[in-house]
C-alpha cells in the first residue's frame, strides 16, 4: 500500500539561498512545524546528512531515522526508515527567469505493519495536508530571512 505525494511551489527567492536555507538542518527546525517534535544531527559532511526525527502525526509518535543526499544547488534527497514507515523524499530546484525559484517535492511512503497498511489510503489525503502545510510555513519563513538578507 505504498503511495506518493506530489507538490509543487515558486518561492520567492533564488535557487542557492533556497538550496543553502533548506538544506541546513538542525534541531532549532522543530519550532517551526508542530509535527516535527525533536531533531537530532547524527553526523554530517558536505553531500550528506544523517538524523533522527522524532514526529507527532494525528496522535502517533513516530521515530525516523533519516539520511539526506545533497546535489548542490540542484536537489536533495532525504530517505526516512521507521518503525511504522519507510519514505524517500525528492526535493528539485529550478530557477525562473523572474528570479524566483521553483521547488518541486515527489515523496514515496511505504507503510509498515499490518494495521499502518490497512489505513494508508484513508490517511494519505490527511498526510498530504500535513506536507503542504509544513511546506507553506517553511517558504514563508524562508522568503523573509531571503528578504532580511537582501535588505540588511
Amino acid at each position: 500500500m505504498t503511495f506518493e505525494i506530489f507538490l509543487t511551489r515558486s518561492i520567492s527567492a533564488d535557487k542557492e539561498f533556497v538550496f543553502d536555507w533548506w538544506t541546513d538542518l538542525s534541531p532549532e527546525d522543530s519550532k517551526l512545524v508542530k509535527p516535527l517534535k525533536n531533531r537530532q544531527i547524527i553526523s554530517r559532511t558536505p553531500n550528506l546528512i544523517v538524523l533522527r526525527d522524532e514526529e507527532e502525526m494525528y496522535f502517533r509518535r513516530m521515530t525516523f531515522d533519516v539520511k539526506v543526499t545533497l546535489e548542490k544547488s540542484e536537489r536533495w534527497v532525504s530517505e526516512y526508515d521507521g518503525k511504522d514507515a519507510r519514505a524517500r523524499s525528492e526535493y528539485t530546484l529550478v530557477s525562473e527567469k523572474d528570479g524566483t525559484t521553483l521547488l518541486s517535492y515527489r515523496t514515496r511512503i511505504e507503510p509498515k505493519g499490518f494495521l499502518t497498511k490497512v489505513f494508508s489510503l484513508v490517511v494519505k489525503p490527511f498526510v498530504k495536508r500535513v506536507f503542504a502545510n509544513e511546506m507553506k510555513i517553511f517558504i514563508r519563513v524562508l522568503e523573509d530571512d531571503y528578504r532580511k538578507k537582501r535588505t540588511g
